[in-house]
């Protein structure tokens, strides 16, 4: 993707906007794409496995393999190879890197011969490779896989309100995943952040922070119970991410749509995977306080204005009871 600018005046709020769209494009183009196995026109897959790469090896110890990348289009295809470490997505699925992302694992520890293809029409390449883990490494699971690009695919260049011109440049990209696991002891942990809820509209939403504390991918899923007023108790099942990488953390998220306006209730969330079974727990107070505040405002009117009645009418009647007395006592006088 290429963006350049005319010598017109441009306008900053259409540039902002502009950046934000073209980065967008960009990460979508950029690492999207590489999910895929084989997209009908070229495609790459482990030679010996049938979708993906299964490696378990020592640290210090180096292994060789074979990705085979076809082409099924009628012509020659030129591709960029090179590897990428893998990564949980926000959402927690699983994604390889961008290539300008820093290498850290598999995308620093596999060898290529070439960082070029040529495949001829209607035909595969077997693309061999070193996969080799540096001594002292910790022990645990690790993700990354294989790229083949294609050359970027330029676009049309186009003026945004006469003084901003852009083009967008296309990348297609396909990778096959790669899973090592590196020998020792393996340690399974998942620490869960703090349960919070939030009303969106007419729903209940709850989030819950979730950490792979571990040295090993975990697959969780969580449960949410709501007990409490005005009832009756309801469960709720969080999003279920594909998995979690050693050291990601991502965000679960459950919904319970039409909420009632107004409730106090406890939320108990249940967090099950491979590393056993944790509960994180929140309190839920929510009501139509403005509404609430009128009412209790007109209770105290109603309630300030019966009190006063109910000591007008004491008087009263005291001020009667004494008039009553004292006439009394003035009969009594003139009797005697």
């Amino acid at each position: 993707m290429t963006a350049s600018s005319s010598p017109s005046r441009a306008c900053g709020p259409v540039r902002m906007i502009l950046a934000l769209a073209f980065l967008v494009l960009a990460v979508l183009s950029a690492a999207g794409q590489a999910s895929a196995v084989d997209d009908g026109t070229v495609g790459i897959r482990p030679a010996n496995e049938s979708d993906f790469f299964h490696i378990s090896l020592y640290p210090g110890a180096a292994i060789d393999a074979e990705a085979v990348v076809a082409n099924h289009s009628q012509a020659p295809v030129v591709l960029l190879n090179y590897p990428v470490d893998g990564q949980t997505t926000p959402q927690g699925g699983f994604a390889l890197g961008s290539q300008t992302d820093p290498q850290k694992g598999i995308g620093a520890w596999v060898h290529l011969p070439s960082d070029r293809l040529t495949i001829p029409a209607k035909s595969e390449m077997k693309v061999p490779f070193r996969l080799t883990v540096p001594p002292g490494t910790t022990p645990g699971d690790y993700a990354g896989g294989l790229i083949i690009q294609s050359p970027p695919v330029q676009g049309k260049t186009t003026t945004v309100n006469g003084d901003t011109a852009v083009r967008i440049d296309v990348v297609q990209r396909q990778g096959v995943r790669i899973y090592l696991n590196v020998a020792g002891t393996a340690v399974k942990s998942l620490t869960p952040g703090d349960l919070a809820w939030d009303q969106k509209g007419n729903d209940l939403a709850f989030t819950l922070p979730v950490h792979n504390t571990g040295n090993t991918i975990l697959h969780p899923s969580a449960e949410l119970k709501l007990t409490g007023w005005p009832g009756p108790d309801s469960s709720l099942k969080f999003d279920t991410p594909e998995s979690l990488l050693p050291g990601s953390s991502i965000d679960l998220h459950a919904t319970a749509p039409k909420s009632p306006s107004a409730m106090n209730a406890d939320a108990q969330a249940k967090l099950s995977s491979e590393a056993g079974t944790t509960q994180a727990t929140t309190h839920v107070l929510y009501a139509p306080w403005l509404l609430l505040g009128i009412g209790l405002l007109i209770l105290a009117g109603a309630s300030y204005g019966a009190w006063r009645a109910a000591r007008f009418i004491r008087r009263a009647r005291t001020a009667l009871a004494q008039t009553a007395a004292e006439a009394t006592a003035g009969r009594h006088r003139r009797d005697a």
